[in-house]
């Protein structure tokens, strides 16, 4: 998903779960955060997954900083039938859309 379009998603309310997959000491020290999103380290989020600890009622953007783990994120859950994307070019694509 390209931010632009995640960005229209969030303004018009619709209910998405964002999950900021980098490691907590890495997400706690950036600056370049999603509001509203909520960290869950990759390794995390595959074992959550696993215990059926995460919605699969639900549309999930995984969020990374360039892009490349939420990707790997979003395509192993969306095979476990998650509805689930990454966010294109992570916070830093982002940050280029504000």
């Amino acid at each position: 998903m390209k931010a632009q379009e995640l960005k229209e998603k969030l303004q018009k309310g619709e209910d998405v779960l964002l999950l900021d997959v980098r490691e907590k000491e890495e997400a706690e020290a950036s600056e370049d955060k999603i509001e509203g999103s909520q960290n869950m380290p990759m390794g995390k989020v595959f074992t959550e997954a696993a215990k059926g600890n995460l919605p699969k009622g639900k549309k999930i953007v995984t969020v990374c900083k360039t892009g490349g783990r939420c990707e790997i994120v979003a395509r192993e859950l969306r095979q476990k039938g998650y509805d689930i994307e990454h966010l294109e070019g992570g916070v830093e694509a982002w940050k280029k859309e504000q």
